[in-house]
């Protein structure tokens, strides 16, 4: 085994990755109690006092983190942006631009101590961050003020080289770039007004630039998927193997128009099981195979027919009726100092399910102007909304679509008040972020 000294600068994000893995043994005493190592605490967000769920599913038990611990945090430092993609939802807006103030990060960053289980922290929302003419400046301040990693999502047309190694001295570990092709035709098409080689370009750079430095430097891909664009993935290992990425996330479109709505390539996956475990159904295990002439047929046959399916006893269906957002103890701040508990209540938008429109209202529940992000995060409302979302006990409405409560994001017909999340696609997992 090679000493972690000796790894080259590109190696080590996967050997920090690798180190990601924690293996503990716990006694049990006589009452049925056992005490979990710091470092598994700190991943759960829990303290002395603490209450933490535990679940049995699909044959295996698991702890669930503390809601009411926050561990990821979204920084929205502009809802401006330099570029007008296919595939952006900030067509539908009627909202004002702006950028986060420096007096209101400094506020930020001096409250971070009142989270001490802060993970990460994403400079990311509905506008391009490097478009704010001090974001290595708010990278810098909230590297100082936490010992949380620092993220930045991107479409790279801005990152030149000054701007880099700004990014790289003042703290960033992990970038995420937006590529919605693998080919230049592609990508120039959808990411209307950014240039595929200049990006390309600007994220070699970077990444050489943190070799340079011998620092340890995390990039991702973030691949929105169209009808357009789905043979891109043919090739997407020459885009990754090009831009030296070690991380790659694939999401379908959030639709803002009925045009873009077609555009969508899940319309089964959302109505139906096709990736969502049923209880009732066989259960089928698969082991490893290789994907080969032989076996495409039948694997493809097994994914599309089965829902209960693993791979030794892993399930290969993906969540449903479920907050990543609320589950992972996530947070966001508006560039105006507002503060909404996911990306998609964080600004008024309209989006389209089953040819209707729909009028999301943001939902917000503090403003860090006048009031401490540990305020509001400990606020009743808050803690009140987690728990609800955590339990999802709204109506299908991903699945139906046969009434007006579609509409609008304001009730349900299970009784449901605003904010209603049943049709929410990041909750049925068709739309994920970084």
């Amino acid at each position: 085994m090679r000493n972690p000294k000796d790894l080259k600068p590109e190696d080590r994000t996967s050997a920090r990755a690798e180190e990601t893995l924690i293996k503990a043994e716990v006694e049990i005493d006589k009452s049925g109690c056992f005490f979990l190592p710091p470092e598994i605490l700190a991943q759960l967000g829990a303290g002395p006092g603490t209450r933490l769920r535990v679940v049995k599913e699909n044959g295996q038990i698991r702890i669930e983190p503390n809601l009411q611990a926050l561990r990821r945090l979204y920084l929205e430092p502009t809802s401006a942006c330099n570029l007008a993609c296919q595939t952006c939802i900030r067509h539908t807006w009627s909202e004002p631009l702006g950028s986060i103030s420096r007096e209101l990060v400094k506020k930020l960053a001096t409250g971070l101590k009142s989270f001490p289980f802060l993970q990460s922290i994403m400079l990311a929302g509905f506008g391009e961050p490097l478009v704010h003419p001090d974001i290595a400046w708010i990278v810098k301040r909230l590297k100082a003020a936490s010992s949380a990693t620092i993220e930045i999502t991107t479409n790279g047309t801005l990152l030149d080289e000054k701007l880099a190694q700004g990014l790289l001295e003042a703290g960033l570990d992990r970038l995420w770039v937006s590529f919605d092709g693998s080919s230049e035709t592609s990508f120039n098409d959808i990411r209307r007004g950014a240039n595929f080689n200049l990006v390309l370009c600007n994220v070699q750079r970077i990444r050489n630039l943190a070799a340079a430095m011998n620092k340890p430097f995390g990039l991702g891909i973030s691949f929105v998927v169209i009808r357009e664009n789905i043979n891109e993935l043919k090739n997407i290992e020459k885009l990754i193997e090009a831009t030296g990425a070690d991380r790659l996330l694939i999401t379908n479109v959030l639709p803002y128009t009925e045009e873009m709505e077609r555009q969508m390539i899940c319309p089964l996956a959302l109505t139906g099981e096709t990736f969502t475990g049923s209880p009732g159904k066989p259960q089928i295990s698969l082991p490893r195979l290789d994907i080969n002439y032989l076996t495409q047929e039948p694997i493809f046959h097994l994914l599309r027919g089965y829902e209960n399916l693993s791979l030794i006893d892993r399930p290969l269906s993906a969540p449903s009726r479920s907050c990543r957002f609320i589950n992972e103890g996530m947070s966001f701040i508006r560039w105006d100092g507002q503060v909404a508990p996911c990306l998609a209540l964080l600004h008024n938008h309209t989006t389209y399910l089953y040819g209707l429109e729909r009028r999301i209202r943001g939902y917000l529940l503090g403003d860090l102007n006048s009031r401490s992000l540990a305020d509001i995060w400990s606020s009743q409302e808050y803690h009140d909304f987690r728990e609800k979302v955590y339990l999802f006990d709204y109506s299908p409405c991903h699945i139906c679509g046969g009434c007006s409560y579609l509409e609008k994001n304001e009730e349900d017909c299970s009784g449901n008040t605003f904010p209603v999340c049943g049709g929410c696609l990041w909750a049925q997992s068709i739309i994920q972020c970084p």
